[in-house]
């Protein structure tokens, strides 16, 4: 199987944009993060905004993984993205895996607007009156 969206974009499919404000991408599990009381957040991300920016540290590109409360890695990874604030299309790689049916392999998020294929497919996207990666910050109000 070709993982690789720039050697084989007709498997990669168009599932969605997300905007950026921060210059910044998180992976991971949201239901770790997301409505949480502050005292219930692991402490590896900061007390707030501040202090989690002062995690990330002065390395460009940012790259850096965080571990949950009791100290193990994996509650998510953050990454600077390529073009700064904008919006960005996320593929997919979705393939029939035997007995379990459809499942997505891979994602793929092109911070660098590296496929020319999402012109090919906003065409066919019901939201496609979306703006192309990058979009400058101020159009995104």
């Amino acid at each position: 199987m070709q993982l690789d969206p720039l050697q084989n974009k007709d498997e990669w499919t168009l599932v969605g944009h997300f905007g950026v404000d921060a210059g910044l991408c998180w992976i991971g599990d949201p239901c770790y993060i997301l409505h949480k009381k502050k005292s219930e957040l692991p402490k590896s991300l900061g007390k707030d905004w501040g202090e989690f920016c002062d995690t990330l540290g002065s390395d460009n590109p940012t790259a850096k993984s965080y571990s949950y409360a009791i100290g193990h890695e994996g509650l998510g990874v953050c990454v600077s993205t390529g073009m700064g604030d904008g919006l960005y299309p996320v593929y997919a790689l979705i393939k029939q895996d035997g007995e379990w049916g459809k499942r997505v392999m891979a994602v793929f998020i092109d911070f660098y607007d590296l496929l020319d294929k999402e012109k090919e497919e906003l065409k066919k996207c019901p939201s496609k009156d979306l703006a192309l990666s990058p979009v400058p910050k101020e159009s995104i109000n």
